[in-house]
């Protein structure tokens, strides 16, 4: 994403404060450090009066960057970032930098104007918002990896209200006969967001199955038996799983997908001598390679995937298990998906039969291992037709903790949540969710609401 940095400062200072501006530079240095992490900076020169401010407003229609970010260096005059943000539609972001977390013994009066951006920034506040202009502000301390990380995930939301309009959804089969709640409606979505829906016939799935070579079966045993201990399995159900997940790794590559839903169940998956297993692997690998995948073909829970794997670095298919809640906690289940990036540290995961479905080939590979324990946030993704808008995101935080449960042969959570557990549920279950949802790391509710807000989708928490 092309970002670019507006620096603003004002000499009116540098009577009072000797040095104010070198000390700025190396402020500025940092938040291009920031920025320069993942996105392409474009540095403006410094705004030091309405002349250089109407100047810098003409480069930005110019140079059509995807986002702005407007970084007071001093407590500057609002007329000048009034005349910078006329006009402007894209999104904007005003970067207000602390210089720590506490206030220092001994503080002078010098020191705060010299070190304080706050009230520049709360003044161009008030001036964008007598304009009607619509802006992020953000609140850190450059350089630090808390500040930096606030302000990646910012730009992040701004850059998948970008990425939505080229996003490539793959529909691997269709969705499983009579799950209404996991579809998306093709055309409506494709029109509202820009995105493509890209339907592959499991017909050819089944030629890929087939088609893999036994010394590519081979290659791939022995690349999984590096990180994985395997379990027992039929020779067939093994073979058919290994076939299964290069089939999908190479649809992925020559589809281009950004994420996608496949569907192991019905008379074209499971009940199929063609395939005839849960894809449990194919999908695991497909969502460790950066393509999340969920299954039954739920194209809604695949894109919660998607924006949980880029704002939080990992995707979980979840399923929650609402039969049993106890406490604080709530048990996350799947049909044994799993995503390596959230791997627990110290745990060699194992690959075991599936322990839910079985099918003409056998139950399939799955992962059995815990998650990293530390904050988290489940994501539900859903159509809401009859809303004032046409998309909502549903997000709970959380925590998952060391307790999981290995006997189950999957992949399973506690999720504590911040609050009643049994009464929390209610509230997600009387907010209409589908049935799957992704569960990423990190506390993402803010980021999530901010992508909601650019593409004009509703937003809700529970807890």
């Amino acid at each position: 994403m092309k970002v670019a940095l507006v620096p603003i400062y004002v000499d009116y200072y540098e009577a009072l404060l000797p040095g104010v501006r070198k000390s700025k530079e190396k402020l500025l240095q940092k938040v291009v450090a920031a920025i320069a992490n993942g996105h392409e900076v474009r540095l403006f020169e410094w705004v030091t009066s309405v002349a250089s401010a109407r100047r810098a407003r003409r480069k930005l229609g110019q140079t059509k960057p995807d986002c702005v970010v407007v970084l007071p260096l001093v407590a500057a005059f609002s007329a000048l970032t009034d005349e910078l943000a006329r006009g402007w539609h894209a999104p904007l972001v005003l970067l207000s930098a602390m210089a720590g977390a506490k206030v220092p013994a001994g503080l002078t009066m010098p020191q705060v104007v010299a070190e304080s951006q706050s009230f520049g920034c709360q003044a161009i506040a008030n001036g964008w918002q007598r304009q009607g202009i619509k802006f992020y502000a953000l609140h850190q301390i450059p350089g630090t990896p808390e500040g930096d990380s606030a302000l990646q995930r910012l730009l992040m939301s701004i850059e998948l209200h970008h990425q939505l309009r080229h996003l490539r959804m793959g529909l691997i089969g269709e969705p499983f006969a009579e799950m209404s709640d996991v579809i998306l409606p093709k055309k409506e979505f494709e029109a509202r967001t820009g995105a493509r829906i890209v339907r592959i016939p499991m017909e050819r799935v089944h030629r890929l199955v087939a088609k893999a070579s036994k010394q590519e079966l081979a290659e791939f045993e022995k690349k999984l038996a590096k990180t994985f201990v395997f379990g027992r399995f039929s020779r067939r159900e093994k073979e058919f799983s290994l076939r299964a997940a290069i089939a999908i790794q190479k649809l992925v590559s020559e589809k281009k997908l950004d994420c996608a839903a496949f569907n192991s169940h019905g008379f074209q998956g499971l009940k199929n001598e063609k395939l005839g297993l849960m894809c449990a692997l194919g999908l695991t690998l497909a969502t460790s390679s950066g393509c999340p995948m969920a299954e039954v073909g739920d194209l809604c829970t695949a894109l919660a995937m998607w924006v949980g794997r880029k704002l939080g670095s990992a995707a979980y298919y979840t399923e929650m298990d609402s039969a049993y809640i106890s406490g604080h906690n709530w048990l996350l289940l799947n049909s044994g998906e799993h995503d390596f990036e959230w791997l627990r540290p110290g745990f060699k995961p194992k690959l075991v039969p599936n322990s839910n479905f079985t099918g003409v080939n056998g139950r399939g590979i799955s992962l059995c291992a815990p998650l990293r324990t530390g904050p988290a946030t489940m994501i539900n993704f859903t159509p809401t037709p009859h809303a004032d808008r046409p998309y909502r995101l549903l997000v709970c935080e959380g925590t998952v903790t060391e307790n999981w449960l290995p006997e189950m042969q999957v992949g399973n959570a506690c999720f504590r949540v911040h609050g009643d557990a049994r009464a929390l549920y209610e509230q997600w279950l009387a907010a209409g969710p589908v049935h799957h949802s992704a569960t990423s790391p990190g506390h993402l509710s803010a980021a999530i609401e901010i992508l909601c807000q650019l593409q004009n989708w509703n937003f809700m928490r529970v807890g």
